[in-house]
């Protein structure tokens, strides 16, 4: 398969890890008591951080609507690099190289932190930009 269609590929895929990391982060709700108590812990004691209020709850927020928004800016960057393979492959190839260690990291971190879901579809995104690499023609 050509680098360009693997990292179309690997942006959709992308793009649908975002989606559901989005989802999962505003639709998060809790049915299980112990669970509740946790959430409800978690937004009910502020502490002072940087000159600013915030509770445990608002940092596990944000920083899941962070990653939201990095994976959209992937899925972005990963469809204009399809571009750039087409027309300059030699100049692609770090950047190719450079995304897969960073998905390959966030295969490790959510298989040993999170679950099976984002450690899937990053290692899905992981061989997409590996074979993008390997098959990639310089000079």
């Amino acid at each position: 398969m050509k680098p360009p269609v693997l990292l179309r590929v690997a942006s959709l895929l992308t793009l649908i890890f975002c989606a559901g990391q989005t989802y999962g982060t505003l639709g998060s709700s809790s049915v299980d008591p112990e669970q509740a108590a946790v959430f409800m812990a978690m937004q009910t004691y502020p502490f002072e951080i940087m000159g600013a209020r915030r509770t445990h709850w608002q940092f596990y927020r944000g920083f899941s609507l962070l990653f939201s928004v990095t994976l959209l800016l992937l899925a972005v960057l990963l469809w204009q690099l399809a571009r750039l393979a087409k027309s300059d492959p030699a100049g692609a190839k770090p950047l190719i190289a450079s995304l897969f260690l960073a998905y390959l990291g966030f295969t490790i971190l959510s298989g040993v932190y999170f679950f099976i879901a984002p450690a899937a579809f990053s290692a899905a995104v992981a061989i997409c930009l590996a074979l993008a690499f390997t098959s990639t023609r310089t000079g």
